[in-house]
C-alpha cells in the first residue's frame, strides 16, 4: 500500500519536474503511470491516469498559462481524457502478454530465463503503447476540438497538429519502454503487485500476491 502511494505521489510531483534535455523536455509523469498500469488494477491504473490529466490540467493555468498551447489543456477533453487512455492500453497490453505468458509456460515453451524476457519484452512494449497513445490521444483530441480554429494566438491546422509530434515523443517512445519494465519488476519482487487469477467465469481480475508467494495455476 505504501509502494502504490508512492506511485501515485511521483505522478503529481513528476508533473510539474519535467526533464530538460536540450531542445527536449521529457515528461517523467508518464513513468510511475506506466509502471501503475504495468503492476496494478484496472482501477488503480485508470486513478494514476486521471491524477496525470489533472495535473496536466493545472499546470496549463499556472506554469505553462503562458505557452501556445496552454488554452487547448485547459480543456479536460485535451489534457485529462487522453491521459486516462494511456493506462488503459498500457493495462490491457499487459494483461494480454500475461494470458500469452502463462499459456507458453503450460505447453513448457517457457524456460524460468525465457519467462523473464518475455515478461520484460511484455513490460517494454505495453509502455512503448501507452506511449503512443498519449501522443496520438492528445493530437487527435486537439484536432477533433479545434481543428480548422484559432485557439489563443495558435491556428490548429494539420501543419500545427503535426508539428507537435517533435523530439519528445521520439525519445519517449524509446527511454520509458526501457525504464518502464526494471521498475515494474522492482515492484513484483516487493510484493506489491497485482497478477491475475482465473475465476468461475473466465475471467482474470488481479488480485495482491504477497511477497515471496506466486501463483501456479
Amino acid at each position: 500500500m505504501a509502494l502504490l502511494a508512492v506511485l501515485l505521489a511521483l505522478v503529481v510531483v513528476l508533473s510539474f519536474t519535467p526533464l530538460n534535455l536540450g531542445a527536449a523536455v521529457l515528461a517523467l509523469t508518464l513513468l510511475p503511470v506506466l509502471v501503475t498500469a504495468l503492476t496494478q488494477d484496472i482501477a488503480t491504473s485508470l486513478a494514476a491516469g486521471l491524477i496525470m490529466g489533472l495535473a496536466s490540467l493545472v499546470m496549463a493555468y499556472t506554469v505553462n498559462a503562458g505557452t501556445l498551447t496552454a488554452p487547448m489543456f485547459q480543456n479536460p477533453l485535451i489534457s485529462v481524457l487522453p491521459r486516462m487512455a494511456v493506462p488503459l492500453v498500457a493495462f490491457g497490453a499487459r494483461a494480454a502478454f500475461t494470458r500469452a505468458e502463462r499459456a507458453l509456460k503450460r505447453a513448457g515453451k517457457l524456460s524460468a530465463r525465457g519467462e523473464k524476457a518475455f515478461s520484460a519484452f511484455g513490460d517494454a512494449v505495453s509502455a512503448a503503447l501507452g506511449v503512443v497513445t498519449n501522443t496520438a490521444f492528445v493530437l487527435g483530441m486537439i484536432w477533433l476540438v479545434y481543428g480548422g480554429r484559432e485557439v489563443g494566438s495558435a491556428y490548429v491546422s494539420p501543419e500545427f497538429v503535426m508539428g507537435m509530434v517533435s523530439l519528445n515523443f521520439v525519445i519517449e517512445v524509446i527511454v520509458f519502454p526501457l525504464l518502464s519494465p526494471p521498475v515494474a519488476y522492482a515492484v513484483r519482487k516487493q510484493g506489491c503487485a497485482y497478477l491475475p487469477a482465473r475465476t468461475r467465469l473466465g475471467a482474470e481480475p488481479y488480485v495482491r500476491v504477497p511477497r515471496g508467494e506466486e501463483r501456479e495455476d
